[in-house]
C-alpha cells in the first residue's frame, strides 16, 4: 500500500470502499495490540483475540462516517474508543452469561494512550522505528510511533509482542507487567530481552548499517 493514512482518509470519505479497506488493513496490527492488552485476564480466556479484532474492524467500517478527525493521531484516539466500547460490551455480556447473583463486569485493562512510552528510553526505540522507514512516501507521512511499534512487533511471538507493547507503549515496569500477566519479574525480563533481540534483527537502519539500540537492561 503506497497511500498514506491522510490520503486514505480523504479517499474513504469520498466513498471509495477500497480506500476504507486499505485504511482498516493499515491499522489492523494497532487494533490487535490495543485489544490484546485491553482484555482482562478472565475475559481473555473466554473470547478469541482474532474475533474481537474482526468485530472491531466491522465497527470501524460501520461508524466511519461519524469520524471527523483530520490527523492520524485523531484516528488512533477514535479507534481506541471503539475498542474500549467493544471490550466493555463483551465484559458486560459475559458477566450476564454467568447468571450469578451480584456478578460484576469482567476486568478490562486500560488501553494505552497515544504518545505513551517509557520516557527517554522508550522514545529512543520509537524514534528508531520512525527512522527505519526508508520509503520517501513513508517518511513524508510522519507516521504515529505507536502504529510503527504495533507493526514492528506483529511478527514476534505473542508473549514477546505483549511485553514490549506494555513496556514501551503503556510505560509499565517489569514488575507491573508481571502482575498483569501473572508472571515473575525475572520471567518478564527474559521475555523482554528475547523480544527486543528479535525486534532489532528485523529493524533496518538508515544508510550506514543496521540500527543499534542499548536496551538499558543493566539499569533494570
Amino acid at each position: 500500500m503506497s497511500s498514506g493514512p491522510i490520503e486514505l482518509l480523504s479517499r474513504a470519505r469520498a466513498g471509495e470502499t477500497e480506500a476504507l479497506g486499505e485504511l482498516c488493513a493499515l491499522y489492523r496490527n494497532y487494533l490487535r495490540m490495543v485489544v490484546r492488552t485491553g482484555l482482562g485476564p478472565r475475559l481473555r480466556e473466554r473470547v478469541e483475540l482474532s474475533d474481537v479484532v474482526q468485530e472491531a474492524l466491522v465497527e470501524v467500517v460501520r461508524q466511519f462516517p461519524q469520524f471527523t478527525g483530520q490527523t492520524e493521531a485523531a484516528l488512533l484516539g477514535w479507534l481506541r474508543r471503539l475498542v474500549g466500547q467493544k471490550l466493555a460490551d463483551l465484559g458486560r455480556y459475559h458477566s450476564r452469561a454467568k447468571r450469578a447473583g451480584g456478578a460484576t463486569a469482567l476486568p478490562l485493562d486500560a488501553a494505552p494512550e497515544p504518545g505513551g512510552g517509557r520516557g527517554e528510553e522508550g522514545g529512543r526505540l520509537l524514534d528508531m522505528l520512525s527512522l527505519s522507514q526508508t520509503s520517501p512516501s513513508q517518511a513524508v507521512s510522519q507516521r504515529e510511533q505507536l502504529v510503527l511499534l504495533a507493526d514492528a512487533v506483529a511478527g514476534l511471538a505473542d508473549g514477546e509482542a505483549e511485553v514490549l507493547w506494555l513496556y514501551y507503549a503503556e510505560g509499565l515496569s517489569f514488575e507491573a507487567i508481571g502482575q498483569r500477566l501473572g508472571l515473575s519479574r525475572k520471567s518478564v525480563r527474559g521475555i523482554y530481552a528475547r523480544g527486543l533481540k528479535h525486534l532489532k534483527r528485523t529493524m533496518e537502519g538508515p544508510p550506514g548499517g543496521p540500527l543499534r539500540y542499548d536496551d538499558g537492561s543493566a539499569s533494570q
